[in-house]
């Protein structure tokens, strides 16, 4: 399951808002975590260390699950609404400020910045990535660098213009960009079957904050055929609930015949998600880091350009879908009874020899472990069908305790791979149940 959100704002409040390196090195690189197919970066704000998702798909610096506002010592706060994903008469409470100082890991550093806090809403990241989410962070840093994102060492990069070296993008490809609000959008091409004609020239905003391939909001654009496969799926949380659509598997997408591929698991969400959103700024949807993962990136926004060149293990990654219809989430902790092995060794002396002795045990301990429970299930899916249900607290897949793997690491091993059947035992209601979930091929 992946979350997604987009943040409208009526207005921008003046401020310098300017990031610069905090040494006269002429780079700085800043290392992230990559969970569930999201980049996320320590971020000091005030004085307040933050875990923020870098997200390109937004301009501002946005706050998010503040327990408390009194630490962050903010200055000319201003209240305001956003509009969001879902349903724009929907308004969530927000507040402005300004002069305040966000340090990138002491790398990275703006004296004066513009920032936003959402407060009428929470938003439960820590359910996919087992750690709390405080904010997004994008347009407003990557503007005035050239930014590489690297996939392979889990580094962003950002160099001054004047101190970057071409030698760099020697066995890169470049490619133009738009740049709206410092938003960046590439133009790219899909090819919905073997059959069908070819859409070329769709806008895409790149989007790092977002973990699935490629969404497409035209359906005008892209016409699937009458006997092409679709399931009805969930592509996250927005302002208003669920974001739902279709999803299909795409023949082929790409950017030119270099960089292109096949079998892209596409969404097209629900139109009255994304009207309101494109009205303004007409573009045909998203590009998210289930492409971009694939590729060593430079983002030159001063140039209008990104710069692309394959990374060869993930380029060559098939596109996964998840055939179970099962989504998972974190849900707090849970007592574990885990069985040690313990083995103690004695020493007997005898008429001048040494003989040891060697004796094996088991001890039983509980601890504490994350509690992953099931929180989603498509309707009419393998699991659905056998009988699986949401809020089910998940103990075993096919006889290997779940505790034993991160979140993203126990999706991707069992749900991704078209296992012919997947053995299940969950909690429910105190009862312990075991469930086997024969998968077919839904798309």
């Amino acid at each position: 399951m992946k979350f997604w959100f987009l943040f409208i704002l009526p207005f921008l409040l003046p401020a310098q808002n300017k990031f610069d390196l905090a040494t006269e090195n002429q780079t700085a690189a800043i290392p992230f975590k990559f969970i569930n197919n999201l980049i996320i970066v320590k971020t000091e704000v005030n004085g307040k260390m933050m875990n923020m998702i870098f997200d390109t798909g937004v301009k501002e610096t946005i706050l998010i699950n503040l327990k408390s506002l009194d630490s962050l010592n903010l200055k000319g706060v201003k209240k305001l609404y956003f509009a969001g994903v879902g349903n724009e008469n929907i308004k969530i409470a927000a507040l402005s400020s300004v002069h305040n100082k966000i340090n990138l890991q002491n790398k990275l550093v703006n004296n004066d910045a513009l920032i936003y806090i959402v407060t009428g809403v929470e938003f439960h990241f820590s359910e996919n990535t087992g750690i709390n989410i405080n904010g997004f962070i994008g347009g407003d840093l990557i503007k005035d660098f050239i930014v590489q994102i690297d996939y392979k060492k889990n580094l962003l990069r950002f160099y001054r213009h004047s101190d970057f070296d071409k030698k760099l993008l020697k066995k890169y490809k470049s490619y133009p960009l738009e740049i709206i609000r410092d938003k960046p959008y590439v133009y790219a091409f899909v090819k919905a079957s073997k059959n069908s004609p070819q859409v070329d020239s769709l806008k895409l905003l790149i989007d790092t904050g977002n973990g699935d391939a490629v969404w497409f909001f035209s359906k005008r654009k892209i016409k699937l055929p009458a006997n092409q496969k679709t399931v009805t799926d969930y592509f996250g949380l927005g302002f208003s609930g669920k974001i739902t659509g279709q999803r299909a598997k795409m023949y082929r997408f790409g950017f030119d015949d270099k960089f292109r591929f096949k079998n892209v698991y596409a969404g097209l969400p629900d139109s009255i998600y994304f009207t309101h959103i494109v009205r303004n700024n007409p573009f045909d949807g998203l590009l998210g880091n289930e492409i971009l993962r694939r590729f060593f990136i430079f983002l030159d926004y001063g140039n209008k350009t990104v710069y692309l060149k394959k990374y060869g293990r993930n380029y060559r990654n098939r596109f996964l879908f998840n055939d179970t219809g099962l989504y998972l989430s974190y849900d707090g902790k849970i007592p574990v009874k885990v069985k040690t092995l313990v083995t103690n060794f004695e020493t007997d002396y005898k008429k001048g020899a040494v003989e040891v002795y060697r004796e094996e045990s088991y001890i039983y301990r509980y601890r504490l472990v994350d509690k992953i429970v099931i929180s989603y299930i498509r309707k009419d899916s393998p699991a659905d069908r056998a009988g699986l249900m949401k809020g089910d607290v998940l103990l075993e897949i096919n006889g290997n305790d779940v505790y034993r793997y991160r979140l993203d690491e126990l999706e991707k091993r069992y749900f991704y791979h078209n296992n012919k059947y997947l053995e299940f035992t969950v909690k429910r209601k105190g009862m312990i149940l075991q469930f086997k979930v024969f998968n077919t091929n839904q798309l």
